[in-house]
This record gives C-alpha cells, sequence and structure tokens, in this order.
C-alpha cells in the first residue's frame, strides 16, 4: 500500500537511504489536488498524508489526473464519491483512462463554513459565492438571510480567494476553515450545511505501483462484461463463491456503444488468495478487466472517519 501508518504517514516515502544518510533532511512530497489551496481535497490530503506535503492545485481533474500519470507529482488526491450526491463517474472514467493506481482512500465529513472580510457581519453581506453543492447543502440556513443572493461560483476556496484578493465587503463564501484561515477571512457561522452526515470519499491515486500491497484489503477495478443473457449474475455469484465482500458496484454507459457498460466494483478481502483466484475465475468470463489498484480499506465508521476541516 501507499502509506506506512496514520502515526507516521511519512515513512513510506522517504527518499533514498543514501541521500538521507548524506542530507538528514526530506524532500518534500507533492500532492496535487483539484481547487485551490484550502479546498476540501487539500483538507482530506492533510488528513491522510498530515502536514509535511506540499500541496500542487490543479484548476480541474482532468488537469489533476495529467499530473499524477506524467509524475509531475509524488500523488494525487481525487473525489469519486459523496453521501448526498452519489458517485462521481467522470472521475473513475479519468482514473482508469489514465491507468494511474489507486493506493488508498480517505473519508472526510464535509462541513460547510460561511466567511467573509473580517469585521464582516451576516447582516452586511449582499451574496455569498461557492461551488453550487456547497450551496445546495445549506440552503435552509440562508432561509433566515432572504436578502442574500446565492452565487455558483467554480470552487468553494476559489470564492474565499476572491473576497481576499479584491478587499470585498459585501461578499461571503462558503467552504472549508482551512481556506478560512489560509486567506485570513472571519468565520461568521460554522458547520451551516443541512445535512450532518456529508462524507466524501476521496482516492489516493500514483502513476505506478511501488509499494508493499501485502496488508491490503480492498481493491477497485472497472469490468465490461461480455454480452450474454445472465453475464452480470455470473459475474456476481462467482465472487461471492469465493467469500468476497462486493462493497460497490456502479454501471457507467461506454462511450460510441449505445446500451453497452462498464462497471466499477469496489470488493473486500480477507485472504488475499481467495481474491487473487477470484480475478482469474472471473478475467476468463469478461471482455475486459481493469484492476485500478489494492489498498487498505479507509475508515467509513461515522464515528472514526476524519471530522477535522481545518
Amino acid at each position: 500500500m501507499c502509506k506506512a501508518s496514520r502515526g507516521n504517514p511519512r515513512d513510506a516515502f522517504f527518499i533514498s537511504q543514501n541521500y538521507k544518510n548524506n542530507h538528514q533532511n526530506l524532500i518534500t512530497m507533492q500532492v496535487a489536488i483539484q481547487g485551490v489551496k484550502g479546498a476540501f481535497h487539500e483538507v482530506a490530503a492533510r488528513n491522510y498524508f498530515g502536514n509535511d506535503i506540499e500541496i500542487l492545485p490543479m484548476l480541474h481533474f482532468s488537469d489533476l489526473a495529467e499530473s499524477v500519470q506524467n509524475g509531475d507529482c509524488d500523488y494525487g488526491i481525487m473525489a469519486v464519491e459523496n453521501t448526498i450526491s452519489g458517485t462521481i463517474h467522470a472521475n473513475l472514467n479519468l482514473i482508469r483512462e489514465h491507468k494511474l493506481v489507486v493506493c488508498g482512500e480517505e473519508y472526510l465529513r464535509i462541513r460547510q463554513n460561511l466567511v467573509a472580510k473580517k469585521g464582516t457581519k451576516i447582516e452586511d453581506l449582499n451574496e455569498v459565492h461557492s461551488h453550487y453543492m456547497a450551496i445546495n447543502q445549506t440552503r435552509k440556513f440562508f432561509k433566515q438571510h432572504p436578502n442574500v443572493h446565492l452565487v455558483d461560483s467554480i470552487d468553494t476556496a476559489l470564492s474565499m480567494k476572491e473576497i481576499a484578493e479584491n478587499n470585498l465587503d459585501k461578499r461571503g463564501a462558503i467552504g472549508s476553515l482551512l481556506a478560512a484561515e489560509h486567506y485570513d477571512l472571519e468565520v461568521l457561522a460554522e458547520s451551516i450545511e443541512t445535512n450532518k452526515k456529508n462524507y466524501t470519499r476521496f482516492l489516493i491515486l500514483r502513476n505506478k505501483e511501488t509499494w508493499n500491497k501485502n496488508d491490503s484489503n480492498k481493491a477497485s477495478m472497472a469490468l465490461v462484461l461480455d454480452n450474454h443473457l445472465g453475464s452480470l449474475a455470473e459475474i456476481l455469484s462467482i465472487i461471492a463463491s469465493h467469500n468476497i465482500d462486493l462493497s460497490k458496484i456502479e454501471s457507467v454507459p461506454l462511450v460510441g456503444e449505445p446500451w453497452h457498460y462498464q462497471f466499477y466494483l469496489d470488493v473486500l478481502f480477507d485472504d488475499k488468495s481467495k481474491y487473487h483466484n477470484m480475478i482469474t475465475e472471473i478475467s476468463s468470463k469478461l471482455d475486459r478487466i481493469d484492476i485500478l489498484g489494492e489498498y487498505t480499506n479507509g475508515n467509513q465508521s461515522y464515528s472514526k472517519i476524519h471530522h477535522h476541516d481545518n
């Protein structure tokens, strides 16, 4: 897997032993995110890797995927699923198309916060800008402030950056506490999201397998079935026969092949040999199988997921 432990997450990323012996300093690990600094992608990255990393902001998810593929960063982190809005199929497609390797996952509780220029009060605001999903998640709060106009933007943290850079005193933004701190803005109201069980799943990405997978117990894969009656049922039956837990399955249309689909699967396993035997058996019955990655299952317990957003 790609990280050693949460207690000391840098252990798996040290540079060569000779360099360490001679220089005593570590090269800072670079992690690509979508969005500007302070975005929830950065919050998730720091929860996973720790704070001793360099964040490389990317405007689009496609830019992030290309950065990882080209080796311009050590790792990337990409949102793929949210408990409210569902799976981000386009991002799963990017991972497969760029042949990226999934080597871990992080689950983050999304807490939305209203921020503005220091000294501003809520009643001073004319507009609040944020990503449309953040706005949708906080509409109940703003019903108490009907004079505030909600404006969609491309990124939560970018909305805060614009306030700071342009000294805007009538505009607010919604996003993470990390972004508020980074852009030196005042928090007017914390945790204004309507649904308090709003979680996002992020995948940790590399462009090659360079870690020890001995303790992996989860795998993500993409399957294309041959087109015959009962083919999906047959695959699911084989998975179950090997005592493999199918934790997720999603169908996505195949571009250029109307009414044909590929399936994204996540499986959990306790026995690696049973997992490998299952892969061997289903591979012979598929048109294509892409193993996106084998890694350690992230902790999905609501009581133990990282609740930090600062």
